[in-house]
């Protein structure tokens, strides 16, 4: 049986009635990706909270183990597979507002020939009939290591080594620094390893994971372009 041109029930409707369905269907879209950036803030958010309140309550008695600060490593890590995962919805919806505001808002603001209108709402139908990820689970970790996590698990290993320095008494010899890291049985040296093999892992993926999810909505500054917007408007 063959395809059905998608332009053809287009061609039916009256252009407001078309406009009104890509209308509505664009704010919806809009108003899930909003609700989804909500929640990937909020997990932002909790490790925030987390690494303050550790922090604080960590550093006010000097006889109060280190190993609180690295824990918070811990619930970073747990955050950070959940934020990957809502990262994944979001790009969902993020990705059907691109199709739109290329295919559709742009051409009925200035109509071109390069965007074929058949190729688009066949992409946009299939994925509202089958909708998938766009990215694989691995790549929305790098993303959110590059923008959030790596920052975090850097900044909580620094606040670990000030810790190990200045507590019990302060101390400027680095040998005496790492025999304090020991934890449960570890040697200081073992402990120093695997939080350097740690930040080493998130570096090489942030680095590694491809950046074309990001493409596409970076706003580039354009003096002359900024000047003639400005005669304009």
């Amino acid at each position: 049986m063959k395809d059905r041109d998608p332009e053809e029930f287009v061609e039916k409707q009256t252009s407001s009635d078309f406009t009104q369905i890509i209308t509505h269907m664009y704010r919806a879209e809009v108003q899930r990706s909003y609700n989804w950036r909500r929640r990937l803030d909020r997990t932002t958010e909790w490790s925030i909270v987390i690494l303050s309140a550790i922090t604080t309550w960590t550093f006010s008695v000097p006889e109060r183990r280190h190993e609180l600060l690295l824990s918070v490593l811990i619930f970073m890590g747990t955050l950070l597979w959940i934020e990957s995962r809502r990262y994944r919805f979001y790009n969902v919806w993020l990705s059907r507002i691109k199709a739109l505001e290329e295919n559709f808002l742009a051409r009925t603001l200035y109509p071109s020939d390069e965007v074929s209108s058949r190729g688009w709402m066949k992409t946009l139908a299939d994925d509202l009939r089958s909708p998938r990820f766009k990215i694989p689970f691995w790549i929305a970790v790098a993303h959110r290591l590059r923008r959030v996590y790596l920052w975090l698990f850097s900044l909580t290993v620094m606040l670990w080594l000030a810790k190990l320095a200045i507590h019990p008494k302060p101390v400027s010899n680095i040998g005496r620094i790492i025999d304090r890291a020991s934890i449960m049985g570890l040697s200081g040296m073992a402990v120093f390893t695997l939080i350097a093999a740690l930040i080493g892992v998130s570096v090489l993926l942030s680095i590694l994971g491809p950046h074309y999810e990001e493409k596409g909505v970076k706003l580039v500054e354009d003096d002359k372009v900024r000047k003639e917007w400005d005669k304009m408007t």
